[in-house]
Formats: structure tokens, C-alpha cells, sequence
């Protein structure tokens, strides 16, 4: 009986400690962590994450462009986002020192699979107009998030359009 509860209390204290050293602290200049502050900021207001500022230590820029919307079951990009794209790929160009995490959702139809995959290739599809553009392959880091972070927690076709999304997140190296 003693045994069982000794092994219980060894349990939770590895349990713990194990939490403790994976809660390591990320190194962010102050600059990507008002972007991305900014960027969460309005993600909860609007729900659509635009119209953010990125304070790149030279001056505050507008990269209202940093979400991109699909049509369903579609990983084209529109052609009205280009643009957009565009303007992040000459930010990159220009900030060497700034990564981008290009993360790719989907609505919550469909297998969980095939959501991580389609996500994927949204993702994809946004990095590859980065990389075109000269972004360099070590300043991109691909991540599908498939339905598990929905825009909106709502099941209407307006939501649905809204969880559809890339998003693009800076850090610095």
C-alpha cells in the first residue's frame, strides 16, 4: 500500500517537472512580439486578423495583409491577395533576421486528415508565392493547424469562410 502511494507522488513530480522544462521561453524582439501582439489583438476583435502593425524597430509599417482567405475545398490563392503577399515577401527580403510562420486552417468539415492536409497545402501554396518572390527557404516554417484553431466557434457558412485562413506570424531569429 505504502508502495503505491510512493510511486503516485514520483509520478506527479515527474509529471510536473516534466511540464516545467517544456515550458521553455522563446527569444522575441520587441518589435515581432508587438506584430504578433497586434496581429492577436485584432484576431480578437474582428476575428479576421487584419489591419495589424509591425513595428520592425525602423518605424511602424501596416501589414494588414497577413491573413488569406480560400474558397472551400480550395488551396488556390485569389488573386486579390498577391498583392499582399507580396509586400510580406519585401518585408522578409528586407529582414533577414525575421522568420515567418505561414499556418494553414481549414473549417471544421471534413476528417481531421484530410483538414491537416488541406491546411497544409494552403500553406503551402501562400510559402511557395513567398519563396518566388526571394524569400529565403530558412526564413519559412510551414504549420497546418487543419480545424483545431477555428476563427469563430460558430457552424453558419459566413463562419465557415472566416476558419479558411493562412496566417502569417513573425519571429525573430
Amino acid at each position: 500500500m505504502k508502495t503505491k502511494s510512493w510511486i503516485k507522488i514520483i509520478l506527479v513530480a515527474c509529471s510536473v517537472l516534466t511540464l516545467a522544462a517544456c515550458a521553455t521561453k522563446h527569444r522575441n524582439d520587441q518589435s515581432v512580439n508587438d506584430a504578433n501582439a497586434a496581429y492577436n489583438d485584432n484576431a480578437q476583435a474582428s476575428g479576421l486578423g487584419e489591419g495589424s502593425n509591425f513595428n520592425d524597430g525602423y518605424g511602424a509599417r501596416s501589414h494588414s495583409g497577413r491573413v488569406y482567405y480560400f474558397a472551400y475545398d480550395s488551396n488556390v490563392v485569389q488573386d486579390s491577395d498577391k498583392p499582399a503577399i507580396a509586400t510580406q515577401a519585401n518585408f522578409l527580403m528586407s529582414h533577414p533576421g525575421v522568420t515567418v510562420t505561414v499556418q494553414g486552417h481549414t473549417d471544421p468539415r471534413g476528417s481531421r486528415e484530410y483538414n491537416i492536409g488541406l491546411g497544409e497545402r494552403r500553406a503551402k501554396a501562400v510559402a511557395n508565392i513567398l519563396i518566388a518572390k526571394g524569400v529565403s527557404l530558412n526564413q519559412i516554417h510551414v504549420v497546418s493547424y487543419g480545424a483545431e484553431k477555428l476563427a469563430v466557434p460558430g457552424r453558419t457558412e459566413a463562419d465557415y469562410q472566416l476558419d479558411r485562413r493562412v496566417a502569417l506570424v513573425y519571429y525573430k531569429r
